[in-house]
């Protein structure tokens, strides 16, 4: 059963995204109007500290950076990260164990290799850490002790981004419940016949 405190988090976190997709003839089966684009009041995390909730929106910028397309601080993906982590208390402990683990285990892997905090260190410097965390995805033989972490923070990051209103319909153009009159099929020249 869903709390309150969910269907507002899921309410303002859903309706974030473009006026331009919100306004699209298509949203309309969808119970959606350009009146739920309206600028959120910012998000306070319920589970982690401030220093972990910034590590967080860099890690997720870091996975799915904004370039021309909406990125993952635009979707608001560290919010809803929060929100999943906070709420697992109630149907999945260890989660909530995994993330702080994780940030603790990067805070400790930028002070030893860089002598900063993740927030603290340079864009190159973190990008050499999560580079080399995320090395065992195509070496087989690597292992890196901040791997399952890593794993966790993209799986969750793009979960998050591409359930969220910007990666589902601006990025992805989901159209949603509408009616095709003819299915064309794959557009791709390469599997044309």
């Amino acid at each position: 059963m869903a709390t309150a405190a969910g269907k507002s988090f899921l309410a303002t976190w859903l309706s974030s995204g473009s006026a331009v997709a919100a306004n699209d003839e298509n949203m309309e089966g969808m119970g959606q109007t350009g009146a739920e684009t309206a600028t959120a009041a910012p998000y306070r995390p319920q589970f982690f500290n401030p220093q972990q909730f910034s590590n967080v929106e860099i890690l997720t910028e870091m996975i799915i950076p904004e370039d021309d397309q909406p990125g993952a601080k635009s979707a608001r993906v560290a919010d809803y990260i929060d929100f999943l982590v906070f709420s697992a208390a109630d149907f999945e402990p260890e989660l909530q164990k995994a993330w702080t683990e994780g940030l603790a285990l990067l805070y400790r892997l930028s002070k030893q290799q860089f002598d900063g905090t993740f927030a603290g260190i340079s864009d190159a410097q973190r990008q050499a850490l999560m580079t080399a965390m995320s090395l065992p995805e195509t070496d087989p033989h690597a292992e890196h002790e901040g791997f399952a972490f890593f794993r966790l923070l993209k799986d969750t990051t793009v979960e998050a981004f591409y359930s969220s209103r910007i990666g589902l319909i601006d990025v992805l153009e989901y159209k949603g419940l509408t009616y095709l009159k003819s299915f064309p099929g794959c557009t791709h020249l390469e599997h044309q016949a």
